[in-house]
């Protein structure tokens, strides 16, 4: 059984790195979301009820051109919030966004602030394929337009409308006692309606996006290490007059440092594998890149203790303290395996693991004791 089990993960990972190397599918990924995902794709997990995530977002590029430089760059805050243990809500704000070709006024190259994202994720959900574990969730997304100027150059196509989005997310977890802690692989699919028909007119003749994330993390203690493809696909073309209207195919490799229990540090650069022939009109200037060639992309984030959960945000991730807290929110899963009768074969597959680790942490805990002169 565990030979079977390995030999399946192996398959599984080679078949994700594949497609995150060579895929040449138009697809895209929600961007600048809070709570547990990377820098594009979003995982099913939650956070746990009572607890918010704070996040800052950053987003630049720039590219020397034959009088000037040309830049783009885009400033966002999220705020996550676990409302029960299948509900999370979700609010990002644009908070700076520039704009260059975009402007209507050549005097006003920037937009404070720019568009208002409201979510809800509907997750934690687990089954089993085999002997294998996953989780399912469902993320619903509206965007609404508070800034004043659309259709912004170097920027994903964005209507005047409320739009809307929704996204399932899979995720395949290698060890489902310790998911933060071992090899994951992500998967996100989704529907955008950019509602830009008009008044009177079916919400199907609107421009249309199918959307695409896949991720793979490796973690270690103090830092994941991640790969993401993503993109967007249309299925029905917004007018012609706007810039971003091109399928594209991104690649993002990133690395995620967790300086403390509740505060990380990820650095990542968007890399432009593809983009669909021009369709704009009119057509840009040659030396004008229809898509910038990478982005680079940084995020802040932040666990603060609210008055519904206490955590220790500025614990370090191997303080003993932090590591019992993070067993016991791993009781709901310990609750599954006894509740749910697929849940009983984890017993087995995972009691070797389990007392590997309890072996490790028996032993850390007499080296403590050696230091401290405790007998």
């Amino acid at each position: 059984m565990s030979t079977r089990k390995g030999g399946f993960r192996l398959v599984l990972i080679i078949a994700v790195l594949a497609i995150l190397l060579i895929s040449t599918l138009p697809a895209g990924a929600t961007q600048f979301s809070g709570g547990k995902g990377l820098t594009m794709v979003q995982f099913p997990t939650l956070l746990p009820p009572g607890a918010l995530n704070i996040k800052l977002h950053t987003r630049a590029f720039a590219k020397s051109l034959n009088n000037y430089t040309l830049s783009n760059g885009t400033g966002a805050v999220s705020f996550n919030f676990g409302f029960t243990k299948h509900v999370e809500l979700g609010l990002t704000q644009i908070l700076y966004q520039d704009l260059n070709l975009s402007a209507r006024n050549p005097n006003n190259l920037e937009q404070i602030p720019d568009d208002t994202y409201i979510r809800v994720k509907v997750g934690n959900f687990p089954f089993t394929i085999g002997n294998n574990y996953f989780k399912f969730g469902i993320l619903n997304q509206l965007r609404y337009r508070t800034g004043i100027v659309d259709n912004i150059y170097l920027e994903p196509y964005v209507s005047s409308g409320i739009e809307w989005e929704m996204d399932i997310m899979i995720s395949y977890f290698s060890n489902p006692l310790y998911e933060e802690n071992a090899l994951a692989v992500h998967f996100n699919l989704g529907y955008l309606n950019h509602n830009d028909a008009g008044i009177d007119t079916s919400m199907f003749k609107a421009s249309q996006e199918l959307i695409y994330g896949l991720a793979c993390v490796y973690p270690t203690r103090m830092f994941d290490f991640y790969l993401e493809n993503s993109g967007s696909f249309f299925t029905n073309y917004p007018k012609e007059f706007i810039y971003s209207r091109e399928n594209s195919i991104w690649m993002t490799p990133g690395l995620r440092y967790k300086m403390f229990y509740g505060v990380s540090l990820t650095l990542a650069a968007d890399i432009l594998l593809y983009q669909e022939d021009e369709r704009s009109t009119p057509v840009l200037p040659g030396e004008l890149p229809n898509y910038p060639s990478w982005r680079m992309n940084g995020v802040i984030s932040f666990n603060p203790s609210t008055t519904f959960y206490k955590q220790p945000t500025f614990s370090t991730v191997d303080d003993p303290k932090t590591l019992r807290k993070m067993l016991r929110e791993r009781k709901s899963l310990f609750e599954w395996v006894v509740d749910e009768q697929e849940g009983l074969e984890y017993i087995d597959l995972e009691l070797e693991k389990i007392k590997a680790e309890r072996k490790k942490a028996e032993e850390e805990l007499e080296q403590l004791k050696q230091e401290l002169g405790v007998q």
